[in-house]
């Protein structure tokens, strides 16, 4: 063993003891403990081209070691210290030494078959974290210190009955039921739904590769937060502040499964309003995201980390008379706009997995609206008014089901929830009259979904994983 290599493992033993070791966008499906270990990164030669496309074509003439730990430490073969954050189930992004990068896990599709290659990643993007010498990279675990990970994970893609083809039926038996059996939300049918594709429906509740596998549940409060979050009023709501809304207004992401890109361009309008005292009144197009960012998959979906974050920092924003809405896939049209950029993003508790509802709601009343993602249930769909939670009810009766996934004999795979919609958090709030919390949600279903194109779902207990997954972004007015 080299001395390097005998420096970097006596850094890492010593990381893992001080620290408390503890237990899309794409088909990859990929966990922390998949990810954490020691990573060998090759880097290509650096360049002023961010356009410059990662596809392992390019030459790979720098190394380095970069150890992933609990809970999102990472540590290089010199000592230096950064963090990290695995993205979801689909890749996992390191800044290190004014270094940041990004990359997807690797994986491969046959037909229905999809095979994740957790310990190594697909071609991805590197550039210091003022957005200059852009590069290619390949990351392979080289290590690991999980016995529980594993290198590749194969999984079912199955059809099961139906079609995206079958139509979307809203069964009023169903909605009577809804509102029968419990009292705190209205269900009501949606004559614009009825009889619309599923391929459509499944793509305004985020689209196949919006899936987010196996979220984790909110974090622990610690006792410095609570006492943090006792200080804050009751209720808040960015769109009533003395009389002023600092939200933009509601937009319709039709048929596009666009709503990562919606709740993204949201969360910057309404904190640039924020920091400019209302004076800045923008409305930025998701169009440009949904047909130039290589961060996401167009009307299939992506996921707001990646867009409200990093594309916005690296790329930036631009207005929406610029590229206007049309809900389609199209192809990317460089633009002479004025871009708006990112200045800091992050997850809601520093990395995925540190989430819970003081810290999304000392984020929200600090600096503005916050991007969360929640499973879209088939009840939802006729939700009108009222506090939402999952009844449980469903119109379909098997024929509308799209797409469900199965473990390979042979490989063990864990139970999975989804997380499937990316909205806009603006506020929270307590029904008056039986104490329920709430927090209050900006669709991108148009103003005449629910309440006048918002909704309130039940606060304080993980309802649909609302409180697992936000994200946090400061712009650049």
């Amino acid at each position: 063993m080299s001395v390097l290599n005998k420096l970097f493992s006596s850094i890492l033993l010593v990381a893992i003891i001080g620290t408390g070791y503890t237990v899309a966008d794409t088909p990859a499906n990929c966990t922390f403990e998949d990810i954490r270990g020691v990573w060998l990164f090759q880097e290509s030669e650096t360049t002023s081209d961010s356009r410059e496309v990662c596809n392992g074509s390019q030459p790979l003439i720098n190394k380095r070691k970069i150890a992933l730990m609990f809970p999102n430490i990472a540590v290089d073969q010199y000592g230096n210290k950064g963090h990290w954050t695995i993205i979801y189930n689909q890749g996992f992004e390191v800044v290190i030494t004014g270094r940041k990068y990004f990359a997807f896990s690797d994986y491969e599709q046959h037909g229905t078959n999809v095979t994740s290659y957790c310990h190594r990643t697909r071609p991805g993007w590197s550039h210091d974290v003022l957005g200059h010498n852009w590069a290619c990279y390949i990351a392979r675990r080289i290590t690991t210190d999980s016995s529980s990970s594993r290198e590749t994970k194969t999984y079912r893609i199955q059809r099961l009955i139906g079609s995206e083809e079958s139509l979307f039926r809203q069964n009023p038996e169903t909605i009577r039921t809804i509102n029968t059996i419990q009292s705190s939300w209205t269900a009501k049918h949606y004559h614009h739904l009825e009889g619309r594709p599923m391929k459509e429906i499944y793509r305004m509740k985020g689209g196949h590769k919006s899936k987010i596998l196996s979220p984790p549940s909110a974090a622990p409060v610690t006792e410095e937060i609570r006492q943090m979050a006792s200080q804050l009023p009751d209720s808040f709501d960015w769109r009533n502040i003395n009389g002023v809304s600092f939200v933009s207004p509601v937009r319709n992401q039709g048929s596009c499964g666009s709503c990562y890109s919606f709740s993204s361009v949201g969360m910057i309008e309404a904190r640039i309003r924020v920091l400019t005292n209302n004076t800045e009144q923008l409305t930025l197009s998701p169009q440009d995201v949904v047909s130039c960012s290589t961060y996401a998959q167009g009307c299939e979906g992506g996921f707001p980390y990646l867009i409200a974050g990093k594309y916005g920092q690296d790329y930036g924003f631009i207005p929406e008379e610029c590229f206007p809405y049309r809900g389609v896939d199209g192809q990317c049209k460089e633009k002479q706009c004025r871009r708006y950029y990112i200045a800091s993003y992050d997850y809601v508790g520093g990395f995925y997995g540190g989430c819970n509802e003081e810290l999304m709601r000392l984020s929200l009343v600090k600096n503005g609206p916050i991007s969360v993602s929640f499973e879209v249930y088939d009840d939802f769909m006729s939700y009108s008014s009222g506090i939402y939670s999952h009844t449980g009810v469903s119109h379909r009766s098997g024929s509308n089901d799209i797409m469900l996934m199965d473990s390979v004999v042979g490989v063990r795979y864990d139970p999975f929830a989804i997380t499937n919609h990316a909205v806009l958090a603006v506020g929270y709030g307590a029904d008056p009259k039986t104490g329920e919390k709430y927090w209050i949600v900006k669709n991108s279903w148009g103003n005449g979904w629910g309440e006048n194109g918002y909704f309130r779902i039940k606060r304080g207990s993980n309802e649909c994983n609302i409180e697992s997954i936000a994200v946090e972004a400061l712009p650049i007015p």
